[in-house]
This record gives structure tokens, sequence and C-alpha cells, in this order.
């Protein structure tokens, strides 16, 4: 009998999620598990949880948000030897969810998934001292997700976080960034709307953003830097990639690059989000992939693969 310790953030997501919690329960122990169950108690606290315990059980499974489940594997890095870490997405916009081929967002056949699908390794990103899952970013809208309510996000859902973003839109779309980007023997410099490093294939629900399709076990991080607009008809280009979800209009103000480490700085100062919550605002933000550092559970036709 495999020995499952199912980690779950209660205020992730739609409430009514949790009306299926016993489905999900019994859905792992019907694989043949049995299953000690805890609720987060503080922010951070699925990250303790599993570098408290995990080592008394064969897996772990997390349901929440992005958030969730990035405090979770953050815990499980910190342990010699990383437990598996199933996903249950319960949360608002569950981006990295996209990454996993998880079945459907039947929560019964997601907690199923979670204990029995194939494992692959995955990379992880370090942002000065702190670790994120797939993505650190700076500049417009990135403040919306962690300015959200949380009981705005449990009564609508994504479309919290698009009244947020539409009410931000006219200083976000025109408010620039000056940065200095170095990467391997290169620099960049100059101003930006946003800017992103990222281990993911969807951010905000965007198709194909960052573009390219990354993968997420090469050891290399995803940078993504916007342009600001300079005429009417970049935000002719800018509204419709918003309202679309799309961001192929904006490919003339995209500069996109793959490293394994990068370093940018601002004199003021940037805010940065890591994982949707915030990351402080830094001068200098020395960010670099940490190659095979977790194992997830994928859905069907994942399977085991060594790091590159």
């Amino acid at each position: 009998m495999q020995r499952v310790l199912f980690v779950y953030n209660r205020h992730a997501g739609k409430n009514k999620n949790w009306a299926e919690l016993s489905a999900m329960i019994n859905a792992m122990t019907e694989k043949g598990c049995l299953v000690t169950a805890y609720p987060t108690q503080y922010r951070g606290d699925a990250g303790d949880a599993v570098e408290r315990w995990s080592g008394d059980f064969d897996r772990v499974v997390v349901a929440g948000g992005d958030g969730t489940l990035s405090e979770a594997i953050s815990g499980a890095v910190r342990l010699p030897e990383p437990p598996v870490i199933g996903y249950i997405p319960i949360g608002t916009t569950n981006d990295f969810s996209k990454n996993l081929d998880l079945p459907s967002d039947k929560l019964d056949e997601l907690a199923a998934t979670a204990v029995t699908g194939d494992v692959q390794i995955h990379d992880l990103g370090r942002f000065n001292d702190r670790n994120f899952l797939y993505v650190a970013a700076f500049g417009a809208f990135t403040d919306v997700s962690y300015n959200t309510p949380q009981r705005f996000k449990n009564l609508m859902g994504y479309n919290a976080y698009m009244l947020g973003a539409m009410k931000s839109l006219p200083l976000a779309m025109w408010k620039t960034h000056h940065v200095k980007v170095e990467y391997e023997d290169k620099v960049i410099e100059g101003d930006y709307l946003y800017g992103m490093v990222s281990n993911t294939t969807s951010v905000g629900r965007f198709k194909n953003f960052p573009p390219g399709h990354p993968d997420l076990s090469d050891g290399l991080l995803e940078v993504t830097l916007i342009s600001p607009m300079k005429h009417m008809e970049d935000v002719a280009e800018a509204v419709p990639a918003l309202l679309t979800l799309d961001p192929t209009n904006l490919d003339s103000m995209l500069t996109t690059f793959s490293t394994p480490k990068v370093k940018i700085t601002s004199e003021k100062g940037l805010s940065w989000t890591l994982d949707g919550e915030d990351g402080g605002t830094h001068q200098v933000a020395e960010i670099e992939a940490i190659h095979n550092a977790y194992r997830i559970v994928h859905g069907d036709g994942a399977v085991e693969k060594p790091g590159k």
C-alpha cells in the first residue's frame, strides 16, 4: 500500500471545489493508497509540511493553485532526496498544470493520476536567494495576481484577474522600466513594458507564451522582454493580444532568448513577482536554472526521462 501525504490549500480557487474533497481522497484510496490529509495553515506551509513529513510517505500530492505547488516544491528541494510530487490544480489560473498533460478538470480523475501517473524530472528557477517554479516577472500587470483579494478569486475565478488587469490597463500600457540584461557574453539595455524569466509553456493563460514550446528539462530558462508602445499602432496590436490571450500580435515588440543564467539590473529597482506572488523590489536580479531539481507526476502519455 502506497502512503500518500495529501497537502491542500482550502483557500485556493473556487470554494465549490472543496465539496469534492472526499471524492479526491476516495480516488486515491481506490488506487491502493493510505492517505494522510493536511490542510495548510499559513503562507509557505505547503513547503514546510513537505519538508517536515514527506520522509514518512511514498508520495506527496498537492492540491491548490500555482503558488501552493511552488511552495511545496520549494520545500521538497530543501531535502536531500526530494519526494515525487503529484498535483491537483484547484487554483484561479493553474498555469503550471498545462505543462503536465493532466487528464481533465474532474478532481477525482486528477487525484487518481496524481498517485499513478508517470514521472518527469524538471528544472527549477533560482532568483537571488529564492526558488521559483515557473516564472519571475516584472512590469505590466505583474502585481494583479497578488493584489487581487482572495475572496474575489474564490467568487469569480480567472475573471477576477481580468478585471484587475483592465483596471490597471491605462497605466500599464505606457509605463516602462529601464534595465540592463546580461547573459553569456551578451548585453541588452533598454526600456521595456514587461519582462519575464520562465520555465513553462503557459503564463497568464496566454497561448504559446513564451514562444517556442520550451523544454522544462533542458537546463535553460526563457527570457521574454516586451518593448514599449510608441505609437497608436502598437496599442492596436496589444489590445487584441490581451483580449484573445494570444501574444502573436506582439511579435514586433518581443525580444526572446534562452539561457541557463541571466542578470537583470535596474538603477531604481524593480518590483518582481515569483510564481504569482510578491517577489519584492530588487536592483539586481541574478536568475539561473537549477537542472533536474525535482520530480513531478504527468498525465497519460508522459514517460519518465533522465535529465539532459
